[in-house]
Order: C-alpha cells, then sequence, then structure tokens
C-alpha cells in the first residue's frame, strides 16, 4: 500500500523514524478506541442514507426484533442466531440502572447483556450464566461518578473503566414461534437513568466527528492516493477520543511518548504543526499500522482452525485488541464465549468458494458447551454472504440436521446447492471465512480439536 508523499526527501532524517514508529503504534493501540467512538457515532446520529440496523439514542436501548442478515453492515462480523439489544451508556451524564431479566421466567433462554468500556474489554456480563435466576438490578457508575454515591438496596454496583459504555445483549433465538419468545425477552430487558441524570449528552468525540464514519482500514484499501487525509482524520480523532477516555495505568508512559509526534489527548491535531519529516513518518506509520493489521489478521502457518481464549480483556495485548476490532468488534471474553476462526482447509489452503467442502464431527465429539455452538460464514468483508437460501450460519439448533447413520453430523460448504440442503452452508464464489461461536464453554474447549475442512471437489475452474 503506497501513497506519494511530498516530504520522502526527508526519510532519512531521524525524525522520520521518530514518526513512523509513532504512527504505527498510535494506530495499533488506538485503533479499538477510535473504532468503538465511530461505531457510537454511526449508529446514535446515523443519517437517512446510511444503513443503520442498530440505530439508537445515547442512554437508551434498541431492540433489533430479527436475525441478522447480509443487508445489515455497521458492525462486521455478526452473529445470526441472535437477537442483539444494543446501547450506547454516556455515565459522564450520571449512573444508570440496567434491570436483567428473569431466566425463570423466561425458561432458561440463553442471554448475556455484555458491557464494553471505550477499549473494547469486555468487563462485565450480566445475564444466564452470571446473574440470579430472578433477574438483578445492576447500578453502572462511571470512573468519575463521586465516591460518596448512595446505591438504593437490592442493586449490584459495577464501576466502569471508561464513561462511555456499549451494551450489547446477545438472545438465542430460532425460528417460528421462537421469535416472539426471545422478544420477550427483550423487552424485559431496561435502561434507566438515575434521577436527576437523564441529560443525554453525547460525548464530544462522537459529536464531532472528523471525516466519514468509515473504518480507516477500509478507507485506505479504498482509497490509498487519499492517504494523507485518512490518517489526518484518524489522528484527530484519536486525540478527540483520547480527551474523553482514561488510559489504563499501564499505558500512561506509551500516552505520553505519543505526544511528541502531537498526538495529544483532547488536543487538535493538525499536520501544518509538524515539520515535514516528523508528517512524512507519521503518515507512514499509520500506512504500517494498517498493513501490519491486514497481514496479521491471517494466519501465516495456516491452521485450519485459530480458537482464541484471550478475547474481551486485553491487558497490554494491543495487536489482539486491534485485530479483535478489526475482525469482530464487540467478542465477548473468553469464559462467556469462545470463538474460532476458519481460513484454511485441512491441506492448508485458502477457503473459497471454487471449491466444495465436507466438515465432519464424530458420534459424540460436537463442540462441549453449556448452552450452544454454531458456525457462521463471512464474505472477504467481514459480513454475511448474501445467498438464496437466506442461510448464514449452521449449528446445534439448525433445523432439520440430517445426522450420518453412526451418529456423527457432517456439514457441507460449497457455492452450489448440494442435492440435499440440510447441512449446507452457501459460500460465495470467491474467499470467505467462518467463525465457529461456542457459548458458555465447557473446560475441555481449550483442549477440544475442531475438525478441518476437508476439501472434495472443485466446483469453478480458476
Amino acid at each position: 500500500m503506497t501513497t506519494d508523499k511530498p516530504h520522502l526527501s526527508g526519510s532519512r532524517d531521524p525524525r522520520f523514524a521518530l514518526g513512523q514508529s509513532i504512527g504505527l503504534a498510535a494506530f495499533v493501540w488506538g485503533y479499538p478506541l477510535v473504532e468503538t467512538f465511530r461505531t457510537c457515532r454511526l449508529q446514535v446520529l446515523a443519517t437517512a442514507g446510511e444503513r443503520v440496523a442498530w440505530k439508537a439514542s445515547i442512554d437508551q436501548l434498541h431492540h433489533v426484533q430479527r436475525p441478522s442478515t447480509a443487508e445489515d453492515r455497521d458492525v462486521v462480523t455478526p452473529a445470526n442466531d441472535l437477537l442483539y439489544s444494543t446501547g450506547w451508556i454516556n455515565l459522564a451524564n450520571g449512573p444508570r440502572y440496567l434491570h436483567v431479566p428473569s431466566s425463570i421466567k423466561h425458561q432458561g433462554r440463553y442471554f448475556v447483556l455484555a458491557l464494553y468500556d471505550n477499549w473494547t474489554n469486555n468487563f462485565e456480563n450480566p445475564g444466564l450464566r452470571t446473574s440470579p435466576p430472578a433477574g438483578e438490578t445492576v447500578l453502572l457508575l462511571g470512573p468519575d461518578t463521586r465516591s460518596d454515591f448512595v446505591a438504593p438496596p437490592g442493586c449490584r454496583v459495577v464501576r466502569s473503566p471508561s464513561n462511555l459504555v456499549w451494551m450489547i445483549g446477545r438472545i438465542v433465538v430460532g425460528t417460528g414461534e421462537d421469535v416472539a419468545k426471545a422478544q420477550a425477552l427483550q423487552a424485559d430487558i431496561r435502561l434507566e437513568a438515575a434521577a436527576g441524570t437523564d441529560r443525554g449528552e453525547l460525548p464530544d468525540a462522537v459529536s464531532h466527528w472528523v471525516g466519514a464514519p468509515q473504518d480507516s482500514v477500509a478507507a485506505l484499501q479504498e482509497r490509498p492516493q487519499d492517504a494523507l487525509a485518512i490518517a489526518g482524520a484518524f489522528f484527530t480523532n484519536l486525540c478527540q477520543c483520547l480527551g474523553e477516555s482514561h488510559p489504563p495505568a499501564s499505558d500512561e508512559g506509551i500516552a505520553d511518548w505519543f505526544t511528541r509526534g502531537k498526538l495529544v489527548p483532547g488536543k487538535a491535531f493538525s499536520w501544518d504543526w509538524l515539520d515535514a519529516p516528523l508528517r512524512a513518518g507519521l503518515q507512514q506509520g499509520l500506512e504500517d499500522g494498517v498493513a501490519l493489521l491486514i497481514s496479521a489478521s491471517r494466519s501465516h502457518s495456516a491452521r485450519p482452525w485459530a480458537a482464541h481464549f484471550g478475547l474481551g480483556v486485553y491487558g497490554t495485548g494491543y495487536l489482539t485488541r486491534a485485530l479483535t476490532a478489526y475482525k469482530g468488534l464487540g467478542a465477548l471474553a473468553s469464559n462467556e464465549a469462545v470463538y474460532a476462526m476458519g481460513d484454511f482447509d485441512a491441506h492448508k489452503q485458502a477457503l473459497t468458494g471454487q471449491h466444495r467442502y465436507l466438515m465432519r464431527f464424530e458420534a459424540g465429539d460436537l463442540p462441549p458447551v453449556d448452552a450452544f455452538w454454531s458456525i457462521t460464514l463471512y464474505d472477504a468483508d467481514r459480513f454475511l454472504y448474501a445467498n438464496p437460501l437466506a442461510r448464514y450460519s449452521i449449528g446445534d439448533r439448525t433445523p432439520h440436521l440430517q445426522r450420518d447413520p453412526d451418529g456423527g453430523l457432517t456439514l457441507q460448504i460449497s457455492h452450489s446447492a448440494p442435492q440435499e440442503t440440510s447441512n449446507w452452508l452457501p459460500a460465495p464464489t470467491e474467499s470467505f471465512y467462518l467463525i465457529l461461536r461456542m457459548y458458555c464453554p465447557r473446560d475441555e474447549a481449550r483442549t477440544w480439536r475442531i475438525p478441518a475442512l476437508d476439501r472434495v471437489a472443485t466446483e469453478i475452474q480458476a
């Protein structure tokens, strides 16, 4: 990925190297933060021309009452066997009460109300696994809420690491009459402002967002000739987001180092304030960071499946955090769900719709979960693939799955439909990837071997 830079004559200057190192590190470190505020802006301030399914005002919940389809484009890698409830909560406006439904009333249906800070850490998960069967009320306090705030009796107090909180409610859903039952659970999820704190003000970084509400990685891939403007918008938004964020104590040193490149929390950013070598280096660093993220998102060992047990809570795992924001923004912590990425077949060849694949689970060897599991297929753009069957995922709750004579289960992934479609997951003609999700994973999920996809035929000649 290259672009003409007017100041590359100064690239041997040590200040170019300084800018390049700051630009790369600031992009990887700050990408999840910027993506959080960008997604908030997209959903809270969506215009009529933007296709947004998860639209809601600040400090209000929005219930999406149908599973995600290929039409939904505001959050990458959505699951297709869930109803989502979402809400952007600004605790700078004051404390908020989150009312968690009773699992008894809803007959043990799986749900989780995942809470994320503005660095994408999944810091709390009220729901079926963790909340009392009769439900509960969670009082959310921001990092700046005064310490003498008195919580009402019966509330569980949770202090968020950041003022901006993203709640993503996930409710398992089937078909037919089951949809209405899942919607009934949705209706029991409520968000309520503490008395006198219903101002509903947006974070400044959301209301003063700079540039188009587009992922900077996608923007740079589509318009490499606009790298300077894309980098400028990213760094501007990063400074604004940092002005409303509390970096963890472990990150204070790196945040201070970024100020050497004029990336100052809460301060305006302008290319005009940088000398030519520093400016060229900072731009090159962002381009390098984007290239690193794209490269790291692909398995270089070509393993058929790569399971991740460190998502949701990242600490200083900056690249993992950025990769997750890029390929699966809003991942759950591994005690709630385990995700496995499938990019290659059993012969270490990249998955493509030019071939037909089989994936067989031996009898008694299905994914080890206490809730449910599913495999979802994504097109190369990280969204669901539009297909005539409108089937985007397949799993233990898929109707009419056919077992093998010995009790095993064989799934078929291909572009063209097989004669029997009960166990078929449609694929595009070109590259795609899979995500296996295991909700409420058992301990043995860490050692369980995921069956590789076996290529059995070539469908399309390249």
